[in-house]
């Protein structure tokens, strides 16, 4: 009886700590502590993938952030909007990875949430990546099933691999889905 308990529990452990929330059509979304480690690390193979990427923070009105570009003379506020912490809760931080000549001068929230709808229904778009700190629990990382050369190589530099997670239904990131965030930024954004 041992035995079987053992290997129960076993068996509902992550095995490397990543899950990855696989669906049919659509991106795929990794749940891993993408910043926790080496924040400096993560935030440099962002800047090498070619992609544009910005960010935005939500947090008490005077800490908040609207979108801004991720840039080498930038990353130490995004370094920042990651550290911040106020009674043991940490702000929400959005990033998004975009190609970088399909970047608009002006960034807005429903701009924003229409590329996440067509991205989150596999249409074509600018958008290839996007980086949700929200939780407790670790990041969340959406990128297509089959993601461009790109994001593969940011995949490898995070430690992501696929083959190495444990498999959950992409149904079970209620509330937390490329669904709910483009509906949480539709409803709070009055950009383009």
């Amino acid at each position: 009886m041992d035995w079987i308990l053992r290997r129960l529990r076993r068996r509902g452990r992550a095995r490397s700590g990543l899950v990855c929330y696989l669906r049919e059509n659509g991106p795929i979304a990794y749940a891993v502590d993408v910043f926790g480690a080496d924040p400096r690390g993560r935030a440099d193979a962002m800047l090498s993938t070619g992609l544009g990427w910005y960010w935005k923070t939500s947090a008490a009105p005077e800490r908040a952030r609207e979108w801004t570009e991720l840039t080498r003379w930038s990353l130490a506020a995004l370094l920042a909007d990651l550290a911040v912490e106020r009674d043991g809760v940490k702000p929400d931080v959005l990033l998004i990875g975009i190609d970088g000549q399909d970047a608009p001068s002006e960034f807005g929230d429903a701009r924003v949430a229409g590329w996440i709808r067509a991205f989150g229904a596999a249409a074509p778009g600018p958008l290839h990546a996007v980086v949700i700190r929200s939780s407790p629990d670790g990041d969340l990382v959406f990128v297509a099933q089959q993601p461009p050369e790109s994001i593969r190589t940011l995949l490898q530099a995070w430690a992501i691999d696929r083959d190495r997670a444990e498999r959950r239904a992409y149904a079970r990131l209620r509330g937390q889905s490329l669904e709910d965030v483009a509906r949480t930024l539709r409803s709070s954004g009055v950009g383009s």
